[in-house]
């Protein structure tokens, strides 16, 4: 099912400037401007305005987080908060991800290099972010199961 989008509405709304893919620089790059479109059309349209009105707030929580508005990690900030809908009800929600250094995850993913893309490895290292295990910790438990 399609959703209406208007992906420069819930832009405005959330303080993100877009910019035309074009206009990229690495080397101009500021906080909070955004280079993917489409990519923001795609999980607007199948996801609600709502839904990508979240994950753009998530991300520019603070100023070295808004530097991360690459396609790569917009798409697995928003597959992280479907996959885990527990996430929606947890009161900490925006300081655990503001707690969270995105471009130092990013980097390490893109470091990884493990013939995965880019956007599954964050999912990942995203969801070990917020995964609570009923008993212990997951680190732990893996090295139980690896003994």
């Amino acid at each position: 099912m399609s959703h209406p989008c208007d992906v420069y509405r819930v832009a405005r709304q959330c303080g993100v400037i877009l910019r035309d893919s074009h206009e990229h620089s690495p080397t101009s790059r500021r906080p909070r401007e955004c280079f993917c479109k489409p990519t923001l059309r795609e999980i607007g349209r199948e996801h609600g305005e709502d839904h990508l009105r979240l994950v753009l707030m998530l991300m520019t929580g603070t100023k070295a987080n808004s530097a991360e508005l690459y396609a790569d990690m917009i798409k697995a900030v928003s597959a992280v908060l479907l996959w885990m809908p527990d996430l929606l009800r947890r009161p900490t929600l925006v300081s655990d991800f503001n707690a969270i250094d995105l471009g130092s995850l990013r980097r390490k993913a893109r470091a990884m290099n493990c013939g995965v893309p880019t956007t599954h490895v964050l999912r990942i290292l995203l969801a070990t972010r917020f995964y609570q295990p009923i008993q212990g910790d997951m680190l732990e438990m893996l090295q139980g199961e690896a003994a």
